[in-house]
């Protein structure tokens, strides 16, 4: 980390990119933190603002997308509230949030999933009997 801020200091064209900011994630042993607390930091530090290229970034979502199929016709299944389901449901992807993987039932995401169900399979038969 302070190698990155160090960088980030002395070289005033350096960016900042992340993949992602999320809060954390899951491991074997339990959750852990995940880049976002690293990346705010850096930013605070540095006083520069992060260019993110993964979700819930808008453009992660658009380029998901294929040539010749409407947003309102992709579904995207996850396990994090803010990242996948809220980023989705912003870009008019129906969001799906699977009760596995980091999901905290405490969590809720800023804008209501489309469905929420157990597990992954059941996010396949969600979509195979609604679309």
């Amino acid at each position: 980390m302070n190698e990155a801020f160090r960088i980030l200091l002395e070289n005033k064209s350096s960016q900042l990119i992340a993949i992602h900011q999320g809060k954390y994630y899951k491991r074997k042993d339990g959750l852990a933190l995940g880049p976002g607390c690293f990346i705010k930091g850096l930013e605070y530090a540095a006083s520069k603002e992060a260019k993110v290229i993964g979700k819930p970034n808008k453009y992660f979502f658009e380029s998901a997308v294929p040539t010749g199929i409407s947003p309102e016709e992709c579904v995207m299944i996850g396990d994090d509230a803010n990242d996948d389901i809220t980023g989705a449901m912003k870009n008019n992807i129906r969001g799906i949030q699977v009760k596995t993987g980091k999901y905290l039932p405490d969590v809720k995401a800023e804008l209501p999933p489309t469905a929420l169900v157990e597990n992954f399979a059941e996010a396949v038969q969600w979509i195979k009997d609604n679309l």
